[in-house]
């Protein structure tokens, strides 16, 4: 087995085990101790620019934004089966099962200033899990399939820029609590590695 196939699937099973251990704090409120400190910074730096900086990154993970992504892609006919495929059904599963934890798990969001409206239930966080899966696992994609050098760091520039900061603007806002983004983050690298091996898989047969 290569060495990349072993540090891959390494890196699925520790974001299992991490997002295993976030779940039973959450489910034993036990989070206080990290969540609340972590929350406080975001909301002592809110400010009426960066706020809007924040909005503006966050809605870069918004269903409409997603979806309206996915169907160009899958218009194309170029980017049809090698992006427009894989993104569009890994972002309906990794939606579906963060619903499904969501709504087993039934953690109420932050009591704090929320500033965007948002509904449902906190622990994962949609935003953070679809962000950090779909532009991740964009960029992987666009080393796959792009040939050149420059448009390749540019494309993974731009990608990084939503997969990083989606999950810290939950915060800021004040519709999640830390550990909402850390257990979404878990499982989109646990996502990413699944998605990764089915297409190799697929390439190689």
């Amino acid at each position: 087995m290569e060495k990349k196939i072993i540090i891959r699937r390494a890196a699925a099973i520790a974001a299992l085990a991490a997002f295993a251990l976030l779940l039973v704090c959450v489910l034993t409120k036990n989070t206080a101790g990290f969540d609340d400190p972590v929350r406080e910074w975001f909301y002592n730096i809110r400010r009426p620019a960066l706020t809007g900086v924040a909005v503006t990154i966050t809605t870069l993970a918004n269903k409409y934004v997603i979806i309206g992504i996915c169907l160009l892609l899958l218009i194309v006919p170029q980017t049809r089966m090698t992006f427009g495929v894989p993104l569009s059904a890994g972002a309906l599963g990794v939606t579906i099962l963060n619903s499904l934890i969501k709504h087993l798990v039934q953690r109420t969001r932050p009591e704090a200033l929320h500033l965007v409206t948002e509904h449902g239930y906190s622990f994962p966080s949609g935003h953070s899990i679809t962000s950090l899966f779909f532009y991740g696992l964009a960029i992987w994609l666009v080393w796959q399939y792009v040939d050149n050098r420059t448009v390749k760091w540019i494309l993974t520039i731009v990608l990084a820029i939503p997969m990083i900061l989606v999950g810290p603007t939950r915060v800021y806002l004040g519709v999640h609590y830390p550990t909402d983004v850390l257990g979404a983050w878990c499982l989109a690298i646990a996502a990413i590695v699944l998605m990764i091996e089915l297409i190799s898989s697929r390439q190689n047969r």
